[in-house]
């Protein structure tokens, strides 16, 4: 299939979006079979840092997205291409440590992510390779 460049990004976006949405769900899946997801000394406040991470694996991709879609410029190029190292780094280091201890679920789920970050930054080096010339 000859998708161009932005589009294959925007997919990979979408699909890393979507294995972070399982990420999550298959924690919460766990209450299902009275496994205790509670950390300890828990207060019903939800942290700075689970806010923080929110925001960049689930709100920043979509406006990746939106800029892929409205914006094509060499520093938006360039930028995305950066971003994406940062994406493919994160999700590489997050299957290293859960490697530790592996789960049937999470931990294919995680190679996935990995892998797609991989594609993900191959496209958006691509993408960034055509404003070089």
């Amino acid at each position: 299939m000859n998708i161009t460049n932005p589009l294959r990004c925007i997919l990979f976006w979408l699909l890393l979006i979507i294995t972070m949405m399982l990420h999550f769900n298959y924690h919460i899946g766990e209450l299902f079979y009275g496994i205790e997801i509670t950390r300890k000394n828990a207060d019903g406040t939800v942290p700075l840092g689970t806010h923080i991470i929110r925001n960049i694996f689930y709100h920043l991709p979509i406006v990746w997205i939106i800029v892929l879609i409205l914006t094509d410029s060499k520093i938006i190029r360039t930028a995305l291409f950066i971003i994406s190292l940062v994406y493919l780094i994160s999700h590489g280091l997050h299957l290293a440590k859960d490697l530790s201890n592996p789960s049937l679920s999470q931990t294919p789920l995680l190679f996935i992510s990995s892998i797609l970050s991989v594609l993900l930054s191959i496209e958006h080096y691509k993408y960034w390779k055509v404003s070089q010339k």
